[in-house]
């Protein structure tokens, strides 16, 4: 039997709304009262995937360029082996990654390799041009994390190798809060990773002929026939309109998942992911007047739990709050 956990005059039960909404790593998800949300998820340490004021990103380029003939050199030779190759796939998939994320997702795939290791790697593809490297600074500081993405000669390679890859174009251009969205999501994907799970970043879910039937969550994840949306938030300028104006899409779009250009078993669950713990009751509360008419399951996440306490890092609102809520409604119309 699990255990329940007691906050502050809170009691956390393992309850759900409607059915019993399993989280990715296949356990129940922890309801959460929004009248009194347990106080020891707090922490004022935010994720670096965060949005800061100011934030921007810049990429580090490498000290000299690398010749299509050196790259060849460099193949024939075995400087390139079979791990390098594997890090280029791993950072394909991902779309965009940090060193973290790269050796995560080689571990559960069986290549044990240390995260030195693929450090010194990371850093010997990024000189030769199969990688590219960025880093976010903010108006008070430079982030100490780096993340990576393909570069020319990995592009290159991987094509070369049958390999569909994913371009990102010109990445300076980019807004850094999607490239914090895609690494932000890439932490619970790495984190909840397991044999027989499957994944998509970035891709577009629709029905051409319905209206407003369109989104692009940051990934899909497909695991024991379930199919998940993951959705990543960060607090930027209009966060709250934004995130309710693709919310009624997401709603559109799961109501007709046996109709879709993705093919989904069953119909998918919503994972929203916050910044923190307190950014995640912000959004449970926005969503709360809605939570019993919708009909679609959300699942609640923020970044640091789902590297550091994996097990409890997936909620829902409490079934009592949501009722609560909608019967006051009522009443307020009589």
């Amino acid at each position: 039997m699990r255990p329940k956990h007691q906050g502050r005059g809170v009691y956390m039960r393992y309850k759900v709304k409607n059915m019993e909404l399993i989280s990715p790593i296949g356990k129940l998800c922890t309801s959460v009262d929004l009248k009194n949300p347990s106080k020891r998820y707090y922490e004022k340490k935010l994720s670096p995937f965060a949005s800061y004021k100011g934030d921007n990103h810049r990429i580090n380029r490498p000290k000299k360029t690398t010749s299509k003939s050196e790259v060849d050199f460099l193949l024939e030779k075995g400087h390139v082996g079979e791990v390098e190759k594997m890090i280029l796939f791993a950072i394909n998939n991902l779309v965009f990654a940090t060193s973290l994320q790269i050796t995560t997702y080689l571990n559960k795939t069986g290549i044990n390799i240390e995260s030195k290791s693929i450090a010194r790697k990371l850093t010997r593809l990024k000189e030769k041009s199969f990688i590219k490297q960025i880093e976010f600074v903010s108006e008070s500081s430079t982030s100490s994390y780096k993340a990576y993405y393909l570069g020319y000669h990995g592009i290159g390679l991987l094509r070369a190798l049958d390999k569909k890859t994913y371009s990102q174009g010109y990445v300076s251009e980019i807004k850094t809060a999607k490239i914090k969205c895609l690494l932000a999501s890439n932490q619970l994907i790495t984190q909840v990773m397991r044999q027989g799970m499957n994944f998509k970043v970035s891709k577009i879910i629709l029905n051409e002929n319905i209206r407003n039937c369109i989104v692009r969550p940051q990934s899909i994840l497909e695991c024991d026939d379930k199919s998940y949306l993951i959705e990543v938030i960060r607090k930027i300028d209009n966060w709250e309109d934004e995130f309710l104006n693709k919310l009624a899409r997401y709603e559109n779009v799961i109501e007709h998942y046996d109709n879709l250009n993705i093919n989904f078993k069953e119909k998918p669950t919503l994972i929203v992911q916050g910044e923190s713990y307190d950014h995640m009751i912000e959004i449970m509360n926005i969503l709360k007047s809605r939570a019993e008419e919708s009909k679609i399951n959300i699942i609640y996440t923020y970044d640091r739990i789902l590297l550091y306490n994996l097990e409890e890092a997936f909620f829902t609102i409490e079934e009592k709050q949501v009722k609560k809520n909608i019967f006051s409604l009522l009443f307020s119309k009589s």
